[in-house]
C-alpha cells in the first residue's frame, strides 16, 4: 500500500467510526522549518474546531508492521483526548483586548522559516527569529495556540513592537522556566536502569519551560541567562537541542564551543525531527559583557 492509498484508507475507515455527520478532510500543513505534513481534520456537527492528526508518522508505523486496526484505534484515541467540549468563539480572536494577555513568543530558525516570515510579524534574534502566537490553552496534557499572521496584527491595529511588549510579559507568566540537571533528567527517564555510577558528571543542565513545549524561548526571558551564569559562576555554552529545550554547559568544563557545534549538527541529523530543529551550532554567553554570541571570545 503506497502513501496515497494509505491516506484514502485512513479517511474512509475513520469515517465509519465517528459520529454521523462528521466531515473528514486531509489537508497539507506546513509546520516549523518548512516541513510538510498531511493533517486529518474531523469537523463534528455543531463544533467549529477540531484537533489535527498528522498522518505521516502513522504511515511509517504501518510500514514497520503496525496493523491498520491499531492505527485506527490510536488516531481515534488521540482525537477524542484532544477534542474540545465546545466551539471556539471566533469573535474573541478579532478583539485584541480579549487576546492581549495570551500573546506569547516562540523561537525558530530564521533561514529555515524564510517563507513563513514573509507572512507573520517577527523580531530577528541572532540567526533566529521571534514569532508570535495567541495561546488558547496551556496545560500538561493540552497545548492549543494560533499563529499570529500579518493580517491579524493589522486587524488588531497593532505593530510588532506592541506584540513583543505583551509577549515579553505573558510568555514567562504562562510558561515558567524550568532548569534540571542532566543526572535528574536521566534518573526520571530510567529510574530502574541507570545506576548512579553510570551517570555523567553534573556539568550539563536542561533549560526549558514547565510544559517542555517550545521551551527554547526561555532564552529570551529577561535576565534569566545572566542569573543562571552567575549562579554557576561561569560563562555558558548554550546548546539548542531543539525548539523545545536548551542545554547549558559551564564554559570552564572541558567541552569547547567547536566540539559542541559538531555535537549539535550530529544530533540534528540523527535524533531531532526536521520540524523541531532550532539551530545547527551552539551559542556562547559571556558574563563579562552579558552577551550571547556564536563564538567564545577565547576561541
Amino acid at each position: 500500500m503506497n502513501y496515497q492509498e494509505f491516506i484514502t484508507n485512513i479517511r474512509e475507515n475513520i469515517a465509519l467510526r465517528v459520529e454521523a455527520g462528521t466531515v473528514l478532510q486531509v489537508q497539507p500543513i506546513v509546520k516549523n522549518n518548512g516541513t510538510g505534513y498531511d493533517g486529518l481534520i474531523m469537523m463534528r456537527p455543531n463544533l467549529n474546531i477540531s484537533p489535527t492528526i498528522y498522518l505521516n508518522p502513522y504511515y511509517h508505523r504501518f510500514l514497520e508492521g503496525v496493523s491498520l486496526e491499531d492505527i485506527y484505534d490510536d488516531i481515534l484515541e488521540v482525537y477524542y483526548h484532544h477534542l474540545p467540549e465546545e466551539s471556539f468563539d471566533v469573535t474573541r480572536y478579532t478583539d485584541f483586548e480579549k487576546v492581549r494577555d495570551n500573546i506569547v513568543y516562540r523561537l525558530v530558525n530564521y533561514e529555515r522559516n524564510a517563507d513563513l516570515l514573509k507572512q507573520v510579524p517577527f523580531v530577528p534574534f541572532l540567526d533566529l527569529a521571534i514569532i508570535f502566537y495567541c495561546q488558547l490553552e496551556a496545560s500538561e496534557n493540552q497545548q492549543a495556540s494560533i499563529l499570529v499572521y500579518n493580517h491579524h496584527m493589522e486587524q488588531w491595529g497593532q505593530d510588532t513592537a506592541s506584540l513583543m511588549e505583551h509577549a515579553k510579559y505573558n510568555t514567562p507568566r504562562l510558561f515558567p522556566w524550568q532548569l534540571d540537571d542532566m543526572q535528574k533528567y536521566i534518573r526520571e527517564l530510567h529510574p530502574d536502569c541507570i545506576s548512579p555510577k553510570e551517570l555523567p558528571e553534573n556539568t550539563m543542565y536542561i533549560l526549558t519551560n514547565k510544559y517542555r513545549n517550545y521551551g527554547a524561548a526561555v532564552l529570551l526571558y529577561d535576565d534569566l541567562i545572566r542569573k543562571l551564569a552567575m549562579k554557576l559562576h561561569s560563562d555558558l555554552v548554550i546548546i539548542p537541542s531543539s525548539i523545545h529545550e536548551l542545554l547549558l554547559i559551564p564554559a570552564n568544563s572541558r567541552q569547547t564551543l567547536s566540539i559542541c557545534d559538531d555535537m549539535v549538527r550530529t544530533v540534528n541529523e540523527t535524533q531531532v525531527a526536521d520540524d523541531e530543529i532550532l539551530a545547527d551550532h551552539a551559542y556562547y554567553y559571556s558574563l563579562d559583557d552579558c552577551q550571547i554570541t556564536f563564538r567564545s571570545p577565547h576561541l
